[in-house]
């Protein structure tokens, strides 16, 4: 479409999509000449897109999903695409518009452009961050960063950055859309559980019996082909296809009765909260969560508005640890975590042994009424002025 990008955005991701799941991710002695093919047709488009702008939001979220790694199966960062990406995004901010601060906020969300800006400070601050660390090329990291500020200036002179403070590009997330006071207070990673979000209380008196129940799957070695049967259709988060399996426990606050078949008193005690039993959002869930040694999940976005909770289950030693906006963490067993998923977050597992937690995709705790017992209030942390998406109607 020459004017609709969000439409063809949707489109091309489609068609990627699907060749990539069934030609790259799919056992084949031609994977390696396919993905050659896959590369030569994006990046031939990529080309064109100074000429057709209307395509710079479709391929950038293309390359950013099936081409922030080197090749289907390496985990080396294709620096290249990534930069490529954020260039393209940047075009797709000023094609639709979205960096005038006089755009009315219902045309400014109508045209996505809160996803626009909060990719672009994702790639444009990520891309840096891996030069300097990882590449040691000071000079591109130097650029990179240097251009990541000049962008973030820019959204904080917009009305609708959802920006709390405006200090560094990490502050970006969905869930400000929402419920802006709780996400101020408690930040990327949540500090204290325990009061804040009583399921977690819940999840490790009842650690044992999770836990015993968990150990038996996997020694019953049907954890693989549950998380097969149960996957969803998701972009490239890993370089390896196997590097981050889910076997859902629980999807939309109903069960997943493959699963469960396998663990009945952990469904059970699942299905009893109502953040998950009476949790019907689409994004919301729980499953055990496999990280395989080396592994990684790029820097990505969780769906708003949710909150997630992990409870550890086998946490080997070593660089294992999850990064949430501009914090870090690591999982201990039998102890959760909470973290707002819809900050930029990524994993690293430099362990020698897989790493396995229970995650739960919560509905957020200020919902005032999905995900909330009969009768039960929005805790005190919530109070604040209404989100944006209130505020227009779409919540």
């Amino acid at each position: 479409s020459r004017e609709d990008d969000i439409m063809n955005m949707e489109r091309l991701s489609d068609l990627f999509g699907r060749v990539f799941y069934t030609m790259i991710l799919g056992p084949s002695d031609a994977a390696e000449e396919m993905w050659r093919g896959l590369s030569a047709d994006i990046w031939s488009m990529v080309e064109q897109a100074a000429n057709f702008p209307e395509l710079s939001l479709a391929l950038s979220m293309c390359l950013y999903n099936y081409f922030w790694w080197e090749g289907a199966h390496t985990s080396e960062v294709n620096t290249v695409a990534v930069w490529q990406s954020a260039r393209l995004m940047y075009a797709s901010v000023r094609h639709a518009a979205c960096n005038e601060p006089s755009l009315p906020v219902t045309d400014f969300y109508i045209r996505q452009c809160h996803l626009r800006w909060r990719y672009l400070m994702m790639l444009t601050s990520e891309v840096g961050r891996h030069l300097i660390l990882h590449r040691r090329d000071v000079p591109a990291a130097a650029t990179a960063l240097r251009t990541a500020t000049e962008y973030f200036d820019e959204l904080r002179r917009l009305p609708y950055s959802g920006l709390f403070h405006g200090l560094i590009p990490h502050e970006v997330n969905f869930n400000s859309d929402y419920y802006p006071a709780a996400t101020m207070r408690q930040g990327p990673i949540w500090k204290n559980p325990a009061a804040d979000v009583p399921v977690t209380v819940f999840l490790e008196a009842n650690y044992p019996t999770i836990r015993q129940e968990f150990d038996a799957l996997l020694e019953s070695g049907v954890f693989n082909a549950l998380s097969e049967q149960t996957r969803n259709a998701e972009t490239q988060f890993g370089p390896r296809g196997d590097d981050w399996l889910t076997a859902y426990l629980y999807r939309k606050g109903e069960p997943i009765e493959a699963v469960c078949a396998h663990a009945p008193k952990t469904c059970a005690l699942l299905g009893s909260r109502p953040e998950i039993g009476g949790c019907k959002m689409g994004g919301s869930g729980a499953g055990f969560l496999r990280m395989a040694p080396g592994g990684r999940l790029k820097p990505h976005f969780g769906n708003a508005p949710r909150l997630s909770v992990h409870l550890g289950l086998i946490v080997p030693a070593g660089e294992i640890r999850i990064t949430v906006g501009h914090e870090s963490t690591r999982w201990q067993e039998g102890r959760t975590i909470v973290f707002d998923d819809t900050y930029i977050h990524q994993v690293v597992h430099n362990g020698d042994e897989p790493r396995y937690v229970m995650n739960l995709w919560m509905c957020h705790p200020c919902d005032p009424a999905d995900g909330k017992a009969p009768g039960e209030a929005p805790p005190a942390y919530c109070d604040g002025p209404p989100g944006i998406m209130q505020q227009l109607g779409l919540q």
